[in-house]
C-alpha cells in the first residue's frame, strides 16, 4: 500500500512537479520560493521611520519587484489560488529573530477592516487570509474591533497628503472596548505610506492600549528603485 501511494506520489511529482510562484522554477516543495526569488523578495526588517502612535514597523517582502503580481492577482482578481504561497512565506519566516522579537508580549492582532461595501464586493478581508494561520500557530488572538466606517477610494493613486485627509476619523471600533495594557499587533496586507494602520492605531491608543506594532507582509520601505 505504501509503495503504491509513493508510486503515484512520483508520477504526480513528474507530472506536475511543484513551482516557484512567483517565477514558476521548478522547486522541491509545493508554495515554496526559489532560491533566487526568496534572495530577490524577502526583507524581514524593521522600518527606521515610523508613524505616530505606532512603535514598530515589521515587513516580510518587498512589495515592488516582490510580492505584488501577487498581491493583485488575491486583491484584484479574487485569485485565492496565490494565498498558499502567502501562508507559506509567513512560515517560513515565523522563527526569524525580528518577527519573534515584534510578537514578544503581544495580546492579540487586528486586522485592518475593509469597509462593508468592499468586503461585500471582494468576498473577503485578504488580511485576514493572510495571516489567520499564521497568528493562530503563534497562539495570537486574531480580533475584529475595527471598523472602516466611510467606503473610501483605492488608495494606490494617492501620496501620503491626501491619504491623510482621505482616512482621517474614518476607523472606529465596532463596539466599547477596555484596551488599557494591552499590547496589539496591527497585520496588513502592504505597508505603504503608514497612514493606514497610523490612523487604526489612533483608535486602539484612544480605547486605551498601551502599545501598538505593525506586521505588513510586503513594503518597500528603504528600498532604492533608482
Amino acid at each position: 500500500m505504501n509503495f503504491l501511494k509513493e508510486l503515484f506520489e512520483a508520477i504526480i511529482y513528474f507530472l506536475f512537479p511543484p513551482r516557484c510562484p512567483n517565477c514558476r522554477e521548478i522547486v522541491d516543495e509545493r508554495y515554496q520560493l526559489c532560491e533566487t526569488c526568496a534572495e530577490k523578495i524577502l526583507r524581514v526588517d524593521f522600518s527606521e521611520e515610523v508613524p505616530s502612535p505606532i512603535e514598530k514597523v515589521l515587513r516580510v517582502t518587498k512589495y515592488r519587484d516582490g510580492l505584488q503580481p501577487l498581491l493583485h492577482k488575491l486583491k484584484f482578481d479574487n485569485n485565492l489560488n496565490v494565498l498558499p504561497a502567502m501562508k507559506r512565506i509567513l512560515d517560513d519566516v515565523s522563527n526569524h529573530k525580528e518577527v519573534l522579537k515584534l510578537l514578544s508580549g503581544i495580546d492579540f492582532a487586528v486586522p485592518v477592516p475593509l469597509h462593508a461595501e468592499r468586503l461585500k464586493e471582494r468576498g473577503f478581508n485578504q488580511t485576514e487570509l493572510i495571516f489567520e494561520e499564521f497568528l493562530a500557530k503563534k497562539n495570537i488572538p486574531l480580533k475584529k474591533i475595527l471598523i472602516r466606517r466611510v467606503a473610501t477610494p483605492k488608495l494606490y493613486k494617492y501620496g501620503k497628503a491626501d491619504r491623510q485627509k482621505i482616512l482621517k476619523g474614518v476607523f472606529a471600533a465596532i463596539e466599547p472596548v477596555d484596551l488599557r495594557g494591552k499590547k496589539i499587533l496591527i497585520v496588513d496586507d502592504i505597508f505603504t505610506t503608514g497612514t493606514t494602520v497610523s490612523e487604526c492605531a489612533k483608535v486602539l491608543i484612544e480605547l486605551g492600549a498601551e502599545k501598538v506594532s505593525v506586521l505588513a507582509l510586503a513594503s518597500d520601505f528603504g528600498e532604492n528603485f533608482h
